[in-house]
């Protein structure tokens, strides 16, 4: 069975930031974004057309994610996570998409990640 590790912010709260903190107290190599569930805002994203979406400060739900968190040599992590946007004040949207850079949580915002060992993979 596949561990999962569930991290879950506040009104406010920096994504980024909490995902790292999240991850090294909890000794992850490596994991994969499974889902989340809430709103973002104040938020910058690269998106794919590599276009800068800079100081959104709108809700807006996450709709999809990918990505993962990776335990660096110097035991920092890097987090690449990878969002599709709906601005929750619109009946009618075209989403946003691309790689977080920063936001903050809009309500209650949760992530959920699986997670993987860089032992096991490699035997």
């Amino acid at each position: 069975m596949e561990k999962q590790l569930v991290i879950s912010f506040s009104d406010g709260e920096d994504v980024l930031a909490g995902i790292k903190e999240a991850v090294k107290q909890h000794d992850v190599d490596m994991a994969r974004f499974r889902s989340a569930d809430g709103c973002l805002k104040d938020f910058e994203l690269i998106s794919d057309d590599y276009k800068d979406l800079k100081g959104v400060p709108e809700e807006h739900f996450v709709d999809k994610v990918s990505g993962r968190v990776l335990k660096q040599k110097d035991e920092n992590y890097s987090v690449d996570l990878h969002l599709t946007l709906l601005k929750k004040a619109a009946s009618k949207t075209n989403p946003v998409s691309g790689e977080l850079r920063k936001g903050l949580a809009s309500g209650e915002l949760t992530f959920i990640l699986t997670l993987s060992s860089l032992k096991s993979m490699i035997h």
